[in-house]
């Protein structure tokens, strides 16, 4: 499955489709409330997300029912990992002495997991 970027708004529709499990477009809808946005709207970034490869759909009734295709941990694995292979592939050791840089910068604790995770990966 080819991991596609979304847009902030498709990507706000994911983590709702994520944590309902299913949901129809009027369920989205209700958790967008703050959004405005018209049914119409809230159909169309969900047939997108369907275009793109991140749901399914099924009839279910009249209504459409949207699941996942992926797990929000595995998307975001995936992303990463076509983020890092960009990154380095475009900018090479300036990617790595910029990513080294930037680990200097977290909190303590996010530091300290990344670094782990790190070693951890390099010991398989």
């Amino acid at each position: 499955m080819d991991i596609k970027q979304l847009s902030p708004l498709e990507q706000e529709v994911m983590n709702i489709v994520w944590s309902l499990k299913q949901c129809t477009i009027r369920d989205v809808s209700k958790k967008l409330n703050g959004k405005d946005l018209a049914y119409t709207t809230v159909s169309t970034i969900l047939t997108r997300l369907y275009e793109k490869g991140m749901l399914e759909k099924y009839e279910e009734g009249i209504a459409i029912v949207y699941k996942p295709k992926l797990k929000k941990k595995e998307y975001s694995k995936k992303l990463a990992q076509l983020f890092m292979q960009t990154f380095f592939t475009n900018f090479g050791t300036v990617a790595a002495s910029s990513f080294a840089e930037s680990i200097e910068e977290l909190p303590k604790e996010k530091k300290e997991y990344l670094l782990k995770l790190l070693k951890e990966y390099e010991n398989e």
